[in-house]
């Protein structure tokens, strides 16, 4: 027996089955093998050949449909053409590409948002595959129950495996956010990511417990470990049933109706979020109209998927974030200039604000859907009062412009604030004064109250939400809320945080934005929750 352990915890799930070793063909860098033309129409060829696929994978798999965006977008292209045109091969070109593209959404502190570098990687691997003479299955020979494990596992992966019939992943790259993971988390498979070089030690056949909650694989396991685990995953079965029957249902702590709705980053995320229970959209990231695209996307643009959203909300608020980008999410048709520290320099409301004209057309456009639906506007990164007072001023700018036009709008649409600023946690009192509600970013409020880059494994022992600090600024901001009278939700990873739960309500807390997986398993531990009696 041999145990591998990793400190993601990627679901709550627990899995026992035979290994499944993944290999796959790899692509070699070619020298350049023929004129600038001539790689040119190879990397064209493959391109098209790529997108025609994703097509076919788009109509029954919503993943593609993002991937579909992306391949069809001229940056994709562009980028390529230029390393083409430097002198690089058609694979080197694609290869060189990638990493750039890769770079820049890797680096973005968005968790979520950094994750799409899977999507980025996932392209760019079946245009290779295509230059190099075809997309090859490499999960031929999975049996019913297997644990499949890999290097890593990307979105088109998941549309050749039967995810009915395995039961888990082990991977050695990966994050809790990585497609791997929320594909665990939404079909109730085990997964372990993030191994590294251990996974080395795993061989095809052999007998797996892959426990999710402890990021622990154990290899060969002894019959009394074995045992143990079978109990335990029939232990958390019957709990998963427990939550599912919930899920639709509204929840209360203390005699209040408690809240938990879902983070989305497109219409379909939000259809999924209403479908498994949510209360409403927390957090919708509207800079994925920006990253994914070449050019800015146009007010109309913009107020089709808002509009959309909000009809997929079926009455359910719909709160949209404005443009939450910066140095440390570089839109390159932006004209971003690199900085040294992005996570201290021009991003979020700052380049709104400086960016007007841009952001009329947000505004403009989350006005207009807010004629559909209950819409709420959210404004990102605020640490000063003028900065919100500027933004709302811009608000009524184009309520005016709107109602000049006659265009339907919702005047007395809801105004919030992100609270994820050591800076707005100590103006939260006078932030309240002029908006509606405040939603806590624990994300990145951990990681400037700490000092602590999330992604630097050399300080990641101080990212802590539960640090005595961070635990005190997020009941400032809840009390800061309630004495106004102002509503206050929290939309971070640690609210999707089952453990945190108990400690969120006693602060006050009765709005959650979570991960669309997380809905019934938040709910039901709300309604497990008792009340605490002195």
């Amino acid at each position: 027996m041999k145990s591998l352990q990793t400190s993601v915890r990627a679901s709550d799930t627990i899995a026992i089955g035979r290994a499944f070793v993944v290999t796959r063909q790899s692509t070699t860098v070619v020298a350049n093998c023929g004129s600038e033309a001539e790689e040119i129409e190879r990397f064209t060829t493959a391109l098209d050949s790529s997108i025609a696929q994703i097509e076919v994978l788009a109509e029954s798999n919503d993943i593609f449909a993002a991937h579909l965006e992306i391949a069809s977008d001229e940056m994709l292209r562009d980028s390529v053409l230029e390393y083409i045109g430097s002198g690089s091969s058609a694979m080197e070109a694609c290869q060189s590409a990638c990493s750039d593209l890769v770079a820049m959404f890797a680096a973005m502190d968005d968790e979520y948002l950094s994750a799409r570098a899977d999507d980025i990687k996932d392209i760019f691997a079946r245009i290779e595959a295509n230059l190099s003479g075809g997309v090859v299955n490499p999960f031929e020979g999975v049996k019913q129950g297997d644990i499949i494990v890999a290097k890593e596992l990307l979105p088109s992966d998941m549309a050749l495996v039967d995810l009915g019939a395995i039961r888990g992943f082990v991977t050695a790259l990966g994050s809790t956010t990585s497609h791997v993971c929320i594909m665990a988390r939404n079909h109730s498979l085990a997964a372990v990511v993030g191994l590294g070089e251990q996974i080395n030690q795993i061989a095809t056949g052999e007998m797996l417990i892959v426990d999710s909650m402890e990021g622990l694989v154990v290899i060969n396991p002894d019959s009394q470990t074995l045992d143990s685990y079978l109990v335990r995953e029939l232990n958390l079965e019957a709990l998963r049933k427990e939550q599912q029957a919930v899920a639709q249902s509204a929840v209360e702590y203390q005699g209040e109706k408690v809240a938990v709705m879902a983070n989305a980053g497109s219409v379909e995320d939000v259809a999924k979020a209403i479908e498994a229970g949510a209360d409403g959209i927390g957090l919708f990231r509207s800079e994925f109209l920006y990253l994914n695209s070449s050019v800015e996307p146009t007010e109309e643009q913009q107020y089709e998927v808002y509009s959309a959203a909000a009809r997929a909300c079926e009455g359910r608020p719909l709160t949209i974030r404005t443009l939450d980008i910066g140095g440390d999410k570089a839109v390159p048709y932006l004209g971003f200039e690199s900085e040294e520290n992005p996570f201290l320099g021009w991003r979020a409301i700052r380049v709104s604000l400086d960016m007007e004209q841009m952001f009329c057309r947000q505004l403009r456009a989350i006005l207009r859907a807010s004629s559909v639906g209950d819409v709420r506007v959210m404004f990102p990164m605020v640490t000063t009062l003028e900065e919100l007072t500027e933004a709302k001023q811009v608000l009524e700018k184009c309520k005016a412009e709107l109602k000049a036009e006659g265009v339907a709008h919702n005047e007395n649409i809801r105004v919030g604030v992100m609270i994820e600023t050591p800076a707005a946690v100590l103006i939260a009192d006078s932030l309240a004064e002029q908006c509606d509600f405040f939603s806590i970013g624990t994300n990145d409020l951990v990681q400037y109250i700490m000092a602590a880059d999330r992604a630097n494994i050399k300080v990641s022992h101080l990212y802590n939400p539960y640090s005595a600090a961070v635990v005190k600024a997020i009941k400032m901001t809840i009390d800061s809320a309630v004495k106004a009278g102002v509503e206050c939700s929290m939309c971070g990873e640690l609210a999707s945080d089952s453990s945190a739960v108990e400690m969120l309500l006693e602060a006050g807390l009765r709005k959650f934005s979570v991960n669309t997986s997380s809905v019934a398993k938040i709910k039901y531990t709300i309604t497990k929750t008792k009340t605490k009696t002195n």
